[in-house]
């Protein structure tokens, strides 16, 4: 059948024990017509449990619905390769997402995994829509010419200067002409000024587009991105007035869909769910690798040079590439030039080898990563110091230091609290609430 290809991947699973935490007995009994899955990039569990943070929202679902206080990460917990792991149920390597952008075999690229038939696994835009139902999607990553996906304005941008990113991805959206009608029936005309990446703006704005779908179109299951976050904690750290008032723009984003539902009558037919795709922690400086590699004429100074290895970063993590996979001398004289830095460099990151890649489901082609401690990131750069002072926020450290929350609230949700949850599970715990028998043959 159509869907059994995602019930194989998840069967077996700790998915199906996950929901049995999660009350599906009642769920059973009190299908959802209609499952709204919000991303808030970024999310932290403090921005629910902090009594001083501006969440009154998610603080309210939390007090009425079903909290789980740590999610845990897929490796790296990057935005691209986590949402993909949210939809599909599956780690990287089976969903093939490994990163936000492809390691570009040391060429100068600003291309991102924008497509979703770069996505190797079955979707639960897939599954819900071949089974009768309908979906829409606002800035998801990884969406763009998704046939599943009936109303969708991709998360997508042009890598050349154009007068108008809005105006840019309208022939990518689904049907064409959407984004048109919302600007004519609901926002206004959009551009950088008024929906810029990051800003307050846009979280209302995307609320809006959001209720207007809802409203008119009726879909059975919605996926959005909610972005402000993210850029606020990367540029000043954790607990800054900017991070506050991003987790006030978030909160009420969710909470004019809420409003909306209650007052279209569909809050006890719908299930809103708030996770996030990872978390963030602060860091007070960045290691340079490449740098390392520049210094021993293995990698040019520039890209689009020669180079017989590259580090790839992705989050707080950088990920070695080799140029011939198989090419153990240049190995052996990377580990022999990283083994001679001083115990105060060795001191900030660990190696992760390539068997303990492999088990987490990272791409199969790294000769191994590097991950910072806390309090520490990493940098791109090829030149200059090997160790840069640096503050701001990060995320995508593989021991977890950085974990996300998820928050759901009404049709078919108990008041339950869960200590923690995988990542992997929330795509199964969907389409059971729509009523996707994940078991039938």
């Amino acid at each position: 059948m159509w869907c059994h290809s995602l019930i194989d991947q998840l069967k077996g699973t700790a998915a199906i024990v996950a929901l049995c935490f999660l009350s599906v007995s009642a769920v059973a009994e009190t299908k959802s017509k209609h499952v709204i899955l919000i991303t808030i990039d970024g999310m932290r569990p403090d921005m629910v449990t902090d009594s001083t943070m501006p969440s009154p929202t998610l603080k309210m679902m939390r007090s009425q619905g079903t909290f789980v206080h740590k999610i845990k990460g897929i490796v790296p917990t990057a935005t691209y390769p986590s949402h993909t792991t949210i939809i599909t149920g599956v780690r990287p390597d089976k969903h093939r997402i490994f990163y936000n952008a492809p390691f570009a075999r040391n060429k100068q690229s600003t291309v991102s995994n924008w497509y979703a038939d770069s996505i190797k696994s079955p979707t639960i835009w897939e599954v819900v829509s071949k089974n009768g139902l309908t979906v829409s999607s606002l800035f998801w990553p990884v969406s763009v010419g998704s046939k599943y996906i009936q109303y969708n304005i991709p998360e997508f941008w042009s890598v050349k200067p154009v007068a108008n990113q809005l105006d840019f991805i309208k022939p990518f959206c689904t049907p064409q002409g959407l984004l048109s009608e919302l600007e004519r029936e609901v926002t206004g005309t959009l551009s950088e000024a008024n929906f810029a990446a990051g800003s307050m703006n846009r979280d209302a704005r995307t609320a809006y587009m959001a209720n207007y779908i809802l409203n008119k179109y009726h879909p059975n299951l919605m996926t959005i991105h909610l972005i402000t976050t993210d850029y606020a904690q990367h540029a000043t750290g954790l607990d800054s007035y900017q991070v506050r008032a991003a987790v006030a723009s978030a909160d009420n984003a969710v909470g004019l869909i809420i409003e909306n539902l209650k007052k279209t009558n569909k809050l006890d037919s719908t299930t809103v769910i708030v996770c996030g795709d990872h978390g963030f922690v602060n860091y007070h400086k960045r290691v340079a690798p490449n740098v390392w590699l520049v210094k021993e004429g293995l990698l040019s100074d520039k890209p689009d040079g020669d180079w017989q290895a590259c580090f790839h970063g992705s989050g707080a993590m950088m990920f070695l590439y080799l140029k011939d996979k198989g090419d153990k001398a240049t190995l052996k004289k990377i580990r022999k030039v990283m083994d001679s830095l001083p115990e105060s460099t060795r001191s900030l990151y660990r190696v992760v080898e390539r068997k303990e890649l492999t088990e987490l489901g990272c791409d199969p082609e790294v000769a191994f990563a590097i991950e910072p401690v806390k309090g520490v990131s990493v940098s791109t750069a090829r030149t200059g110091a090997d160790i840069i002072e640096h503050f701001g926020g990060n995320h995508g450290y593989l021991s977890g230091i950085d974990p996300t929350a998820l928050v759901a609230f009404g049709c078919g949700i108990d008041q339950n609290e869960i200590a923690v949850m995988d990542q992997t599970e929330i795509a199964p715990w969907v389409l059971n609430l729509l009523g996707i028998d994940l078991t039938a043959e």
